[in-house]
């Protein structure tokens, strides 16, 4: 990398120096450069200055009022603000045995007086190459620094994040095997009492009717298993709002054999892909709509798509009797209950609702349920859409 020199119009000299006439000589000589030149008579005055102005070089007298060169020069090489401030002391023929002093104080060059102009305008060049080099590199620091505290703090997020997805990793198995064992238990009774004797043709045909609807409904909690079971495993890929929402309603058409629901999708077209897995994501869809035909009590259900803060809002809505407010807190907790009364009428409540957190979670997309008791639910999420 080429190292690129500030101009001397950007560059600030200080010269401190109790006699005018040396700090009028030195500002000619430096301003004839382009420096800026800022000026001091007495040590305190100096030290101030160089906290306000922040100068590139610093230009002491050995023998000031106050607080001499050396002393100062030793205030700036201890201060891990000012250390790398370049300093050059000017000495008179009787202060010429004060160098050694000078150089442990850490000054970087010494001038004595009368000044030579060459000779100042060559050392202060030199050192404010040294500087602006210590600026550089200490700039690219600082910039090193933030990126790796924003990627380590990404770093940290994202591991908490896979700590949190391993946990509910952990609990989907054992949340999906608490509803394979409702269809199961259905399936074994429906045909064990069609086995028995007695029993007409039309009771037959009745009951493994009911058994081949569990255990469809048992391959279905077998495909959660599949879609659920690794939530930090996606296949992000573009995906079309409606294709997601007509296959999700079919997959709940298919399990509710026989039910009338009555399904409405507004989702309008030339609305841009989705960003999503889509095979959990429609399942996910899928158990949202499922929970909203079973306790809509038989009312229409409506599915809207709009454009909404650079993504697009989905949301699923019931017409039924809704839920109390300090139930919603819950639904969306493994092995959470709603209502106890359609709880008893239509199974198990929470289990869909916690598979879907799940991968809404693993997909980082935002997502809320409103619901007033008597005035239905509505669940809203919000998915990014794909970069194209």
């Amino acid at each position: 990398m080429d190292f690129v020199t500030r101009p001397p119009e950007e560059c600030k000299i200080l010269v401190v120096d109790d006699d005018e006439r040396i700090v009028e000589i030195f500002s000619v000589i430096l301003k004839r450069d382009g420096y800026q030149v800022i000026s001091a008579g007495d040590g305190f005055t100096g030290l101030k200055l160089i906290e306000e102005e922040q100068p590139d070089v610093a230009v002491l007298d050995v023998i000031l009022p106050g607080v001499d060169g050396i002393e100062i020069c030793k205030r700036i090489k201890n201060n891990p603000i000012t250390r790398f401030l370049p300093v050059i002391l000017v000495t008179g023929m009787s202060a010429r045995a004060r160098r050694l002093d000078g150089l442990a104080a850490g000054a970087d060059d010494f001038l004595e007086k009368p000044p030579d102009p060459v000779e100042l305008t060559v050392r202060v060049r030199s050192l404010m190459r040294t500087k602006q080099l210590y600026d550089e590199v200490e700039g690219s620091r600082r910039a090193l620094e933030e990126r790796v505290a924003e990627r380590t703090h990404e770093l940290r997020q994202a591991y908490e994040r896979l700590q949190e997805l391993s946990r509910v990793k952990s609990n989907v198995l054992n949340i999906v095997s608490h509803e394979l064992r409702t269809p199961l238990h259905q399936a074994k009774i429906a045909l064990d009492l069609a086995r028995q004797e007695g029993m007409s043709d039309n009771q037959k045909i009745t009951l493994v009717r009911e058994a081949l609807d569990a255990i469809s409904l048992l391959e279905y909690r077998v495909g959660d298993i599949e879609a659920f079971s690794d939530p930090t495993e996606l296949r992000l890929a573009p995906a079309s709002a409606r294709d997601l929402v007509r296959a999700a309603v079919e997959q709940v058409r298919s399990l509710r054999k026989g039910q009338d629901d009555q399904i409405v999708i507004n989702v309008p077209p030339g609305l841009p892909p989705l960003l999503v897995s889509p095979v959990p994501v429609t399942r996910a869809l899928a158990h949202l709509i499922l929970n909203a035909a079973k306790f809509g009590e038989g009312q229409p259900i409506e599915i809207n798509a709009v454009r909404n803060n650079g993504g697009i809002l989905i949301s699923v809505t019931d017409h039924g009797p809704g839920m109390q407010s300090e139930i919603l807190p819950r639904l969306f907790e493994p092995l959470e209950q709603g209502d106890p009364s359609s709880t008893r009428r239509h199974g198990g409540l929470g289990i869909g609702l916690a598979l879907v957190k799940v991968i809404l979670d693993a997909h980082q997309i935002k997502f809320e349920l409103l619901s007033e008791s008597g005035a239905g639910t509505t669940v809203q999420l919000l998915v990014p859409v794909a970069q194209l």
